[in-house]
């Protein structure tokens, strides 16, 4: 569910609270999943339960349910969202260094043309720049790139008399000088925070979990003491998965209706087909006796 684009969650202050508080219980769960559902609809239903609570917790009690489980909810809730705010921050950040990569990109690979084409040219009598270099990693993946930037803005401050002799424009050194420094932040966000995504992940998943076990007691509680017939029923039901299921049944309901409505007019096409082409009748002549069947004709009257 996570790899959907993640919409802003709303914090406070107190969820990072509740979080610190119950880390080692989060972090103690070894069987954990992924909620069912969006970020946002689950930091939704966590917060909708919450009001819940609050508004019912009497008759909730008369169901039996343990009380910690509504008297720890709220700390849940707060627990599960902060988590939430977490991983969404650092996926956003990666997913933003990756289009910044995407911009620059393009103007690192055409200073870095540039630059190892005047390097060749001003170093072609010197053996030991030229050997130098060609040891320069050609780049293809991000991490070759930027050693390329670092090595060619190296070598060409260092040698910019030689770049002079063959007229190169010593402006793009400085350029690929700041072109490594961006590219560098990019990168540490683009490599070093995978790891941290993946450990936001988990974490999320674990406070989900901690959170779904209250969720599951507060739900039963509520379809128990709440009839069938009472509008406060339906509340103590996942609002995602209800929606999810009108939408089905909707969907299928459409679904009939087009078909029906194909048949109708498969039939009325039909009805047309045959008024337009008449039946052609088929007349068969008698078949010719068989020879030996022939009998002379009684002349006799």
């Amino acid at each position: 569910m996570t790899d959907a684009p993640i919409r802003s969650v709303a914090v406070m202050p107190q969820q990072k609270k509740h979080y610190e508080s119950l880390l080692p219980q989060i972090s103690a769960i070894t069987e954990y999943t992924p909620p069912p559902m969006p970020v946002e609809e689950a930091v939704g239903e966590a917060n909708r339960v919450i009001a819940l609570i609050k508004e019912d917790r009497a008759r909730l009690e008369l169901s039996g349910i343990k009380l910690h489980y509504l008297d720890s909810f709220e700390a849940r809730a707060g627990a599960f969202i902060w988590s939430a705010v977490e991983m969404s921050t650092h996926i956003k950040k990666q997913s933003t260094a990756r289009d910044e990569w995407e911009e620059l990109k393009p103007k690192a690979k055409k200073v870095r043309r540039y630059l190892l084409k005047v390097l060749k040219r001003a170093f072609r009598e010197d053996k030991d720049l030229s050997d130098a270099l060609k040891r320069i990693i050609k780049g293809r993946s991000r991490h070759d790139w930027l050693m390329d930037f670092l090595s060619i803005s190296r070598l060409a401050q260092e040698n910019k008399e030689k770049l002079q002799e063959v007229h190169a424009d010593l402006s793009l050194i400085e350029h690929s000088a700041e072109l490594y420094t961006k590219l560098s932040d990019i990168l540490a966000r683009m490599v070093i925070e995978p790891d941290e995504i993946r450990s936001t992940k988990v974490a999320y998943y674990k406070a989900w979990t901690y959170l779904r076990e209250a969720l599951k007691e507060v739900y039963e509680a509520g379809q128990y003491v709440f009839d069938e017939d009472d509008k406060r029923h339906s509340l103590y039901y996942s609002e995602y998965h209800v929606r999810l299921g009108k939408a089905a049944a909707r969907a299928r309901r459409n679904k009939k209706a087009l078909e029906k409505d194909q048949k109708k007019s498969k039939k009325e096409q039909n009805a047309v087909d045959n008024q337009i082409n008449p039946v052609k009748t088929m007349i068969s002549l008698p078949e010719h006796p068989e020879t030996g069947t022939l009998r002379p004709l009684n002349t006799t009257g």
